[in-house]
């Protein structure tokens, strides 16, 4: 009777340790499932954050690609103490042209500098004077591009001090 006694603590003993081992071999499993699906979920489904964007307008395609850093530029004022910090987001007509955008970066970043050189605070404050300094730096980008053209230019960051 004793060994029967002693018989079934360890057969509850090995039954408790046999299903201990399957609950932890499950959950490992399940865990390794969940990471696994994880990593395919942000390196296959997710997309990538490209440095262009392409947009459809009432089924014109747009291209948009941002300048970068911010520009940090001093205006004309008297007192030289007057600054503007800006980034802007150029939007092309096509692929071509975003990619010579990209390989004219310097140029067009030069371009915005010396347009807001000669823009006082006054001129910046007003809506009109923010209307004719986006005009004026997409006649100055096309007029770089040896092709394309830049149809729009969205001021991504805009501090005036």
């Amino acid at each position: 009777m004793a060994e029967e006694n002693g018989n079934k603590k360890e057969s509850r003993f090995g039954k408790f340790n046999q299903v201990f081992m399957t609950i932890i071999v499950v959950l490992a499993v399940f865990f390794a499932a969940v990471f696994a699906a994880t990593i395919f979920f942000i390196k296959v489904v997710l997309p990538q954050k490209s440095e262009y964007t392409m947009l459809s307008e009432a089924n014109r395609v747009k291209y948009m690609v941002p300048l970068g850093e911010d520009l940090v530029v001093n205006l004309a004022d008297p007192s030289g103490r007057r600054f503007v910090r800006v980034n802007l987001t150029i939007v092309t007509d096509a692929e071509e042209t975003q990619e010579e955008i990209v390989r004219r970066k310097p140029q067009i970043r030069d371009a915005v500098i010396k347009i807001f050189r000669t823009k006082t605070v006054d001129k910046i404050r007003e809506e009109e004077g923010i209307f004719s300094i986006r005009n004026e730096i997409l006649t100055a980008i096309n007029e770089i591009l040896p092709f394309g053209e830049v149809t729009d230019v969205f001021f991504t960051e805009f501090v005036y001090q």
